[in-house]
């Protein structure tokens, strides 16, 4: 299967007329990153390769729509603001088993509602709304949490925090994870009575999200 985003970076590369390698050190990529690349980068990497190429148009680098480059000072700060803001996942993806929900939002990015709250200076991949009261009284049902992805191989969630996974059972759900054996999580509910304990396998997980903003609204 061929990965268009990594494609249109190779595509930058070529028409830098540099390696791969220097573009990896630019960016604070890992060595032989782009040649492991299987799926959609992270908002980490985005943000590190807008921040070491500011000419490159990074909605055309996550949907392959418009120019490679762009054109003026003004392209750049409105790239610079879409890239702050992030695409809200919709409900009836966020319970879908069988939706990776970064590559959904990559690849359709550009007919996903964006969140009006910016959070500068944090790269975001996507916003999710809770749907339960699993996790009351921290997360209210209709709250607005962004999530950033940990880039696969590199988990290290901490025993006892909050995270969202993304996983091929339940869809996207947001719980305490507490680290087993082979890689499975016991996923703790804030309401136990209501949500009790369960186990995540290593083969369930598609993805974890850190959490790192609330958005809420005060009535």
């Amino acid at each position: 299967m061929k990965h268009a985003i990594k494609e249109r970076i190779i595509e930058f590369i070529d028409y830098k007329g540099i390696s791969k390698n220097a573009f990896e050190n630019a960016c604070n990529m890992s060595k032989r990153y782009l040649s492991n690349l299987k799926g959609t980068p992270g908002a980490r990497i985005i943000k590190n390769i807008h921040d070491a190429f500011p000419e490159l148009n990074t909605t055309w680098l996550i949907t392959g729509v418009g120019e490679m480059l762009l054109k003026d000072t003004k392209d750049q700060e409105s790239a610079l603001l879409d890239e702050s803001r992030a695409p809200i996942l919709p409900t009836v993806v966020a319970g879908r088993p069988d939706v990776d929900i970064l590559r959904y939002v990559h690849n359709n990015y550009d007919n996903l509602e964006l969140s009006r709250i910016i959070v500068m200076d944090t790269p975001i991949d996507l916003w999710h709304i809770i749907r339960d009261d699993a996790m009351f009284p921290t997360f209210k049902v209709g709250d607005k949490i962004a999530l950033l992805a940990y880039d696969k191989g590199e988990e290290s969630p901490i025993p006892g925090k909050i995270y969202a996974v993304d996983t091929t059972s339940n869809g996207l759900i947001i719980r305490k994870l507490i680290p087993e054996e082979n890689g499975a999580y016991i996923a703790k509910s804030l309401n136990e009575e209501k949500y009790p304990d369960f186990i995540i396998k290593e083969e369930e997980i598609i993805r974890i999200f850190r959490i790192v903003y609330l958005g809420r609204s005060i009535v």
